[in-house]
């Protein structure tokens, strides 16, 4: 028996593009769940029509508060994993195949896809936030992991159980989610897929300075808490990043 997958979509203004991420993720027969973080455009009508469920935050809760409510409903529907897309077109349904067939391979691990292929066209300082960010989660979580700000990912049914009720919020969330399973002993597994920053998209809602500080102070106090957690250091720097079997 195939294991049950919903499609877990953030959006805060995305009317120009959340309709065709939708549309490209309703062929690969997924429950899909958007969760429209208090946008002040057109988010909602654009998906209007379409098979998927609507989660309506009123103003805007964060990428975190987001992702919770939408792993929530999954999990009441009994899904026994939830891929995380972003809604501005960045990430491509295509790759979802290759996520569940990593995942009937190794079900218990959080998958987490790294735009290594062209990477080169990334913006400087989107690639340096990235770098930099990756260095303290890496730390933190003893063990290396590669691009930990894509939001594209699986996370299996035990992992989001097991969240701590108090989790960080905004785009610290999803840093806290890899410390954490990397914590609880969750294997985390890398899949490349490509790069991608289409030419007239709009900017971003991460912000490389002020987001990545808010990510390393959350870091910052779970290394304090742990001696700052020197064994967590020499792992990231000395072994190697697992990759997903496909």
């Amino acid at each position: 028996m195939s294991p049950r997958v919903a499609v877990v979509i953030p959006a805060l203004d995305e009317e120009a593009t959340i309709r065709a991420v939708v549309e490209s993720v309703l062929p690969h027969g997924l429950d899909v769940i958007v969760i429209d973080d208090g946008s002040r455009d057109g988010t909602r009508a654009a998906i209007e029509g379409l098979a998927v469920t609507l989660i309506v935050h009123p103003q805007r809760l964060g990428k975190g508060a987001a992702l919770l409510d939408g792993f929530r409903l999954a999990l009441e529907r009994g899904c026994d994993g939830v891929i995380s897309m972003d809604g501005d077109g960045q990430h491509a349904a295509a790759d979802i195949p290759r996520l569940l067939a990593a995942h009937r391979v190794a079900p218990g691990a959080l998958l987490l896809c790294a735009r290594t292929v062209g990477r080169e066209i990334q913006p400087g300082l989107r690639h340096f936030a990235n770098h930099f960010a990756d260095f303290w989660v890496s730390w933190a979580a003893g063990l290396p992991i590669r691009d930990s700000q894509c939001g594209q990912r699986l996370y299996p049914r035990a992992l989001i159980e097991a969240l701590p009720a108090r989790a960080a919020g905004g785009f610290a969330f999803e840093s806290e989610i890899l410390i954490e399973a990397a914590r609880r002993g969750v294997p985390i597994l890398s899949l490349a897929i490509e790069a991608r920053y289409a030419p007239g998209r709009r900017a971003s809602h991460f912000r490389p300075l002020l987001d990545v500080g808010r990510i390393t102070r959350m870091i910052a106090g779970k290394l304090l808490r742990r001696g700052m957690y020197p064994a967590g250091l020499w792992r990231a720097l000395t072994h190697s990043v697992a990759e997903a079997t496909v």
